[in-house]
């Protein structure tokens, strides 16, 4: 009996779960953000240490962005 009643208390909360805002728009931002991650941590250690740090840094705004529209929900 109580199987019967956690299944339904789950579906229960599986229906009040809103959709992802954005969802494309914000796989797209997570895939240019973890290309300029790899490349600026390979471009660091492997040539230049100043623009190695501000191809990563580039990332990072295109994954605050990403953030802001998960968490204010854009």
């Amino acid at each position: 009996m109580e199987e019967i009643e956690e299944i339904h208390s789950h579906h229960r909360l599986r229906e009040h779960k809103k959709p992802v805002p954005h969802p494309r728009l914000r796989n797209a931002l997570n895939i240019i953000f973890m290309v300029a991650a790899i490349t600026g941590v390979i471009w660091y250690f492997v040539s230049d240490h100043y623009t190695g740090t501000i191809i990563v840094l580039t990332g990072m705004a295109f994954k605050f962005i990403e953030l802001v529209i998960r968490i204010f929900k854009l």
